[in-house]
């Protein structure tokens, strides 16, 4: 599970839906858009809710890893969102380990 922390609040979710709401944010985000989607959270009783957000252009948002919990999966949420980033065309993606063995990175673009 993962903890995504947006705006002034935080959700909490399986790390499937986590990861694919970051890609689709930085694919709106490439393409100066904005989009409302209803995100399927787990609740602090435990219980499966709805979580609404907007994510556009200047969406900032930090997903960590919760140790420790039960993994919640929704296949049919991430299945059309990772069509949705697909759509968009999009070649957004996540840095798997530090840069400093990075042969390619250019420091001006940072």
């Amino acid at each position: 599970m993962k903890r995504i922390h947006y705006a002034s609040g935080s959700l909490v979710t399986g790390d499937a839906i986590a990861d694919v709401i970051l890609r689709y944010a930085a694919a709106l985000a490439e393409h100066r858009t904005a989009a409302e989607l209803a995100v399927p959270a787990v609740g602090e009783d435990g219980a499966v809710t709805e979580v609404l957000l907007v994510l556009g252009p200047a969406s900032q948002m930090l997903a960590e890893h919760l140790p420790g919990t039960d993994e919640f999966v929704d296949e049919e949420f991430v299945d059309s969102f990772e069509k949705k980033v697909a759509a968009l065309g999009t070649k957004a993606g996540f840095v798997t380990k530090g840069t400093e063995e990075s042969d390619d990175l250019d420091l001006d673009y940072l």
